[in-house]
């Protein structure tokens, strides 16, 4: 797996200038469809960050995720129409078998960690090595820090975090599901990079053969696609 390198663009938007739009059961047609996985221990919030994005609501509690959850998000940058098929993996060692059968052919990892768990955040270096291990490629990915709204309770050094993303050329945010701090602009950012790099890397890919057909159906990729999908999901 190879992360994007984190170099400044003259031409690139701030997280602070960027907007996106997220569509509603869009029936546009596509330019680019991104998997993007999310990996971290068991309750760190995962699923609370994908329901807040995708819904735009929270609960207190949730079942454990059994294997993968799988929801699809569609966003609209200037002229572009983004769809985010975004898993939500477990984290329980027993279904790590079946999670990284999910990894291949992913374009994000955005692995998350508890502020409030230390553990959780030590583990990371875990999760990345297991992605690492079983992707066939990658060109993005975050660190990302849940629960900012218990700084009370904080038990990793937002610094530490700062410097281990940097060291790991991850790019960090810190969020809250429940306050819904930092969720949307978090995976709207992620989608504008996906976007940047495939943009300025579009030469590498034969527009011909872009859309590689996973076991589950779902196009990889299709970067400008002559005859797009007509996908409303």
């Amino acid at each position: 797996m190879e992360s994007a390198p984190e170099t400044q663009d003259p031409e690139e938007e701030t997280i602070d200038t960027l907007k996106m739009e997220k569509l509603i059961e869009s029936q546009e047609n596509h330019n680019y469809i991104f998997r993007v996985c999310l990996l971290g221990d068991s309750s760190v919030g995962k699923t609370s960050l994908l329901t807040r994005f995708c819904d735009n609501s929270f609960k207190e509690n949730y079942n454990n995720t059994i294997g993968v959850d799988f929801r699809v998000a569609t966003l609209k940058y200037k002229d572009t129409i983004i769809k985010l098929h975004i898993w939500d993996t477990a984290g329980q060692e027993r279904f790590k078998s079946i999670t990284v059968n999910y990894f291949r052919s992913t374009h994000g990892f955005i692995f998350t960690y508890d502020i409030t768990e230390q553990s959780s955040f030590d583990n990371i270096s875990t999760w990345i090595d297991l992605a690492n291990n079983n992707a066939n490629s990658s060109v993005i990915s975050f660190l990302v820090g849940n629960k900012s709204d218990l700084e009370g309770k904080r038990k990793v050094d937002k610094k530490k975090a700062e410097d281990f993303a940097r060291e790991k050329n991850l790019i960090f945010f810190e969020t809250s599901a429940k306050c819904n701090n930092n969720v949307e602009i978090m995976f709207e950012y992620c989608a504008y990079k996906l976007i940047q790099y495939f943009q300025k890397n579009k030469d590498k890919y034969n527009p011909e053969i872009d859309t590689n057909k996973l076991n589950n159906n779902f196009e990889e990729i299709n970067i400008e696609k002559k005859n797009k999908s007509n996908c409303g999901c």
